[in-house]
């Protein structure tokens, strides 16, 4: 059974939706979940180069799951009586989807999901306030939410061992992406810096960016791509700089498929390399 329990505490801090200011503030956090959960469709992309049929059977799952996703926040914006903003430049920074799966796999289900995850179960489930009679529907679908975005985060997880265990070479640009996208993290944190010393919830800000930092890092670590102690600068810089490299090579990268040529064996029919070669040899003979 999935773990839905807080890791960082809010305490009894909660938002008045009665207060303009208070709306603005969960308006904006709402906005930068619905588009999340929009790019995350694209994960439909990644079925041309799922190498197993698990893999296949997981972007298929996970696309229908998005695409639900998607019109459970517009539900909730409308029982709030919000309608969406744009999305942060850093939310759709880091939210970018990519064609080289070792990169997606770790960007986007691992590390990004994993963030998005601590925003729902971590900030939305506790601030927002049960007195009010629309919450605790609200709350029902943001559970519903949760419990598919840890499957994803566990599939990204899964994925990025059993990539690094094959090449190894990734760990170093894989610890200077991380390295970047911590330090993007700050850019959400400062449209609420004016607002952080005074608000009840708000002033959780920085500490719930140290708690995700940490628990990012700690994830990084079982990973296997983020040292136990902190490199030293030239290694950081180095590999944030082979990091962007990789990023931007990326861009350019076309998805290859392999289901085509291993569907037999995945599906029990033994070597498709030695039934090739059997069936050269019939023909041959």
């Amino acid at each position: 059974m999935e773990d839905l329990t807080p890791g960082y505490d809010f305490g009894s801090d909660r938002f008045d939706l009665a207060k303009t200011e208070d709306r603005e503030i969960v308006r904006f956090v709402l906005s930068q979940a619905l588009y999340g959960e929009a790019t995350g469709v694209f994960c439909g992309k990644s079925l041309y180069a799922a190498g197993t049929l698990e893999a296949a059977k997981f972007y298929v799952r996970q696309a229908k799951q998005e695409l639900s996703h998607l019109q459970l926040f517009a539900e909730i914006f409308r029982l709030l009586g919000l309608v969406p903003a744009p999305a942060h430049w850093a939310i759709r920074l880091l939210a970018a989807h990519n064609n080289y799966y070792p990169l997606k796999v770790l960007m986007e289900h691992a590390i990004g999901e994993g963030m998005v995850l601590d925003i729902f179960k971590d900030l939305l489930m506790q601030t927002l306030p049960d007195d009010d009679a629309r919450i605790p529907l609200i709350k029902k679908k943001l559970h519903v939410v949760c419990r598919e975005e840890v499957e994803h985060v566990s599939w990204g997880e899964k994925e990025t061992r059993r990539i690094l265990g094959e090449r190894p070479w990734l760990k170093t640009p894989f610890y200077g992406l991380f390295e970047l996208q911590m330090a993007v993290l700050p850019f959400v944190a400062r449209a609420f810096q004016k607002r952080a010393a005074t608000h009840p919830v708000l002033r959780h800000v920085g500490p719930f960016l140290e708690y995700v930092r940490a628990r990012v890092r700690s994830q990084g670590q079982a990973l296997g791509f983020v040292p136990r102690e902190r490199p030293g600068f030239l290694f950081r810089a180095w590999a944030m700089f082979f990091g962007v490299a990789l990023f931007l090579r990326s861009q350019f990268a076309r998805s290859k498929s392999t289901l085509d040529k291993t569907y037999l064996h995945e599906l029990g029919f033994g070597d498709p390399s030695v039934e090739e070669r059997e069936a050269a040899s019939s023909s041959s003979s």
